[in-house]
């Protein structure tokens, strides 16, 4: 049975078979996020400085320091990305029964990245966490992001390429972060700015 990853390897691009009727749906469901970059900019910004910082925030303040860093920064991106989701709304790009549908997956791959984490720390293996997370994100980006938006395909790729650096043995305990904070900079400017040139030329 094909799969999304197909064009990877048979050289056929989206529009080459009969799911462009699912695309546009999509395309539509995704309109909110895709009709400004600076939610995308910011997470550029907040998940690579947080990754960073977390080696020193955890000499300072140890495993509870590092949860509150991580959970202000999500809640400090989830803040403008709504706010730009909300801005966007009042100029026409309405959400759709399949974008909560994705919300939900999305909500489901999340749990499951917070259950592996959790088995990887309770392991003492926390060197491992951001690999997981880059290759589940980098999945969900490829697979259901890809279909509205072609950038997420290439931002998909990427994350799970960084997901598999992170995860090869390191040769530093910051080594995973790095790759980490790289390739969610490298990723959202990617997205970004795909969406800001599909603004300008749409």
């Amino acid at each position: 049975m094909p799969s999304e990853y197909d064009p990877l390897f048979s050289g056929s691009r989206p529009g080459d078979d009969d799911l462009e009727p699912v695309r546009e749906r999509f395309r539509a469901a995704g309109g909110p996020y895709l009709r400004a970059p600076w939610s995308w900019f910011t997470w550029a910004l907040l998940l690579p400085a947080v990754a960073l910082l977390t080696p020193r925030v955890h000499r300072l303040a140890g495993p509870p320091g590092v949860l509150s860093a991580w959970s202000l920064v999500i809640l400090l991106g989830g803040a403008v990305e709504l706010a730009v989701i909300l801005r966007t709304s009042k100029r026409g790009a309405r959400g759709t029964p399949l974008a909560s549908w994705v919300l939900r997956v999305q909500g489901n791959l999340s749990l499951v990245a917070l259950a592996l984490s959790a088995v990887l720390l309770w392991q003492d293996m926390t060197w491992a966490v951001p690999g997981v997370w880059l290759l589940l994100l980098g999945h969900s980006f490829y697979t259901l992001g890809g279909i509205a938006f072609e950038p997420f395909r290439a931002a998909g790729i990427l994350y799970q390429l960084g997901g598999v650096l992170a995860l090869w043995p390191p040769w530093s305990d910051s080594a995973p972060l790095a790759v980490f904070a790289a390739t969610t900079a490298i990723g959202n400017l990617w997205v970004g700015i795909s969406v800001w040139r599909a603004r300008r030329t749409g």
